[in-house]
């Protein structure tokens, strides 16, 4: 009876099954987003419980989509982990009888599946831990944070030219004064360049729904970066190296 549950759940079929309904959960989703953009639009500056509790509780008859697909998302991870599983185990106790070459090949889509698994692991400590804190420019921000930080200035750059802009905000920076463990720093953040301290990406944006277009700082740490960037990496080098060498194999190379 197990067996006949692990064969069904790690069959490509299953898959495909999958892969399907994701399509189709997120097509229905992306029609819930643009329609209720004051819902689903602070997901960008809240982690996900936290965005639940202060808007997604309150319209569950507009958020069920994003249960199904964490559901359809979980289900596919399972059925790539068993699936990937099943080939490794194979491939291990016949890869005595086979070239090295031969052995890596074989090996190696099992191997870019599990980074996609790590990939997608990543993505949902993104989501689920860290910190993701959006405020206005004020003297003190309160960060929440071990690290204290203070706005010292800031200044805005305006265009002057052409007509059609004239007046609108070219580029704003603000100086910051941070305090972190054991040391003080002085940092700069404008639109389009953000920096780093201690873990955390400090952004500078503008609430364009203002009627005064306030200056924003989202204070971001994103622990699932350590598990994304480096999968991310190994997909894309396997991919470099597997490709060409199943064409060759094609062509007779």
């Amino acid at each position: 009876m197990l067996r006949k549950l692990w064969r069904f759940c790690g069959d490509v079929r299953v898959n495909l099954f999958l892969l399907l309904l994701i399509s189709s959960n997120l097509a229905i989703g992306s029609f819930y987003v643009n329609r209720y953009p004051q819902i689903f639009r602070p997901l960008n500056n809240f982690l996900l419980q936290d965005w639940y509790g202060l808007y997604g509780n309150n319209y569950p008859d507009k958020i069920w989509w994003l249960w199904t697909m964490f559901g359809l998302l979980v289900a596919l991870g399972l059925n790539t982990g068993i699936c990937m599983l099943d080939r490794i185990t194979k491939l291990l106790t016949k890869g005595k009888q086979m070239n090295i070459k031969i052995f890596l090949l074989k090996i190696t889509p099992s191997i870019i599946h599990l980074c996609f698994l790590i990939i997608l692991v990543g993505h949902l400590t993104s989501m689920i831990s860290g910190f993701n804190k959006v405020m206005p420019i004020t003297n003190e921000i309160d960060s929440a944070l071990p690290i204290q930080a203070k706005l010292l200035n800031h200044q805005c750059d305006y265009y002057s030219s052409p007509e059609q802009l004239k007046g609108y905000t070219k580029q704003c920076t603000v100086s910051l004064k941070l305090q972190g463990p054991g040391e003080v720093e002085l940092k700069q953040v404008s639109f389009l360049h953000p920096f780093s301290y201690h873990g955390f990406t400090f952004h500078l944006n503008m609430d364009k729904k203002a009627k005064t277009s306030m200056l924003q700082i989202s204070i971001k740490h994103d622990p699932g970066l350590k598990l994304i960037l480096p999968g991310f990496i190994a997909l894309v080098l396997l991919m470099l190296w597997y490709f060409p060498q199943i064409n060759k194999i094609i062509k007779g190379g």
